[in-house]
């Protein structure tokens, strides 16, 4: 290209130029251009430097998108916030108003009454830091169930515990929170919903067998430490326990035994002995045993004793497995085992 451009060329190739779009010989002739015309070389320094209200507007254009991100930025952080604040209100709605339902394990009946139809239970929990709201009664087939909400004792929720009115018309069992505690007009405690609750059809399954005496020596005292053996093999299916680890007091032994196998025979179907042993102060392992037709022959004069001793007039069943039949059956066998001779 010649180095003889005219003007307005120059003035048409300026733009490419100044974008760097030209080729070098180009660049070369408007250079030389430039050089020699004042006019065109004003023009592309006004193209390189812009006017002051050009600029001036550029930098209203740069503020705005400046504050148009600061804002948008702040929006974002404000949405951010009212949720996190939503979510923890959500969350302290749900623990301290609304609560869990109250589970059985953490309350306790204080006083059962029957009047005119209607049961009243007091009912607590040992749980200071736990209040309960919302006591409902739901009642279908016979079976009332008590039901609360549980939530942490604040201002608004202070008490732990509750009072409750059960009609007991077409009632017969009263559950709170699933477990009986009341039925056919006897009020059942912990200790016999948690022993019918751990029963068990078969001597030869060992995790129940364990968990029933678990629960059992929870409530009335483990002899001490011992292991468990099942015999399965023929009937009569056995049970033994052996506490000859060390030695004890074979005549406490075996009276805290002779109160627990009917009770043991009655919650596991199959079982037919029970048997434990001992280590005694001389170092001589005794043996005892006792067999379920022992157990269901001594049943009438446990029976008498107890009506003597309670001034009740219980009637013996036909054998101690026929208490395992319900709560209110297996409350009066945990009576009658007080009363029940040794063998």
């Amino acid at each position: 290209m010649k180095n003889d451009l005219t003007c307005p060329l120059v003035r048409d190739l300026l733009p490419l130029y100044m974008e760097g779009l030209t080729s070098d010989e180009t660049n070369a002739a408007v250079e030389s251009h430039l050089k020699s015309c004042p006019v065109c070389a004003h023009l592309r320094a006004d193209m390189a430097d812009p006017p002051p209200a050009e600029a001036a507007e550029q930098e209203r254009e740069v503020d705005y998108l400046k504050t148009v991100k600061r804002n948008g930025r702040r929006r974002v952080i404000a949405a951010v916030l009212c949720t996190m604040l939503l979510i923890t209100a959500g969350i302290a709605l749900k623990v301290s108003v609304i609560g869990t339902p109250a589970q059985a394990q953490d309350l306790t009946v204080t006083a059962c009454a029957q009047h005119d139809g209607v049961l009243t239970l007091a009912i607590a929990t040992p749980y200071s830091a736990t209040a309960y709201h919302s006591w409902t009664v739901n009642t279908a087939d016979g079976v009332a169930d008590i039901s609360a909400r549980s939530v942490p004792v604040s201002p608004l929720f202070r008490d732990g515990t509750g009072t409750v009115e059960v009609p007991l018309e077409g009632v017969t069992e009263v559950r709170l929170c699933g477990r009986t505690v009341w039925q056919e007009g006897a009020e059942i405690s912990p200790e016999v919903s948690a022993l019918w609750e751990a029963r068990t059809p078969y001597v030869g399954n060992a995790s129940a067998v364990g968990k029933l005496l678990d629960t059992l020596f929870f409530y009335r005292g483990s002899p001490g430490a011992h292991t468990f053996s099942l015999q399965t093999g023929s009937a009569p299916f056995g049970l033994t326990l052996d506490f000859s680890q060390k030695a004890v007091d074979g005549a406490a032994l075996n009276r805290q035994m002779h109160a627990f196998a009917p009770l043991i025979l009655a919650l596991v179907d199959n079982l037919g002995t029970v048997s434990w042993s001992n280590t005694a102060p001389n170092g001589i392992v005794q043996n005892t045993t006792v067999t379920l037709e022992e157990i269901d022959a001594l049943l009438p004069d446990a029976v008498d004793a107890c009506n003597a001793a309670c001034g009740t007039d219980l009637k013996p069943l036909e054998s101690v497995k026929a208490y395992a039949a319900s709560p209110a059956s297996l409350r009066q066998l945990t009576e009658l085992v007080r009363f029940y001779p040794d063998i």
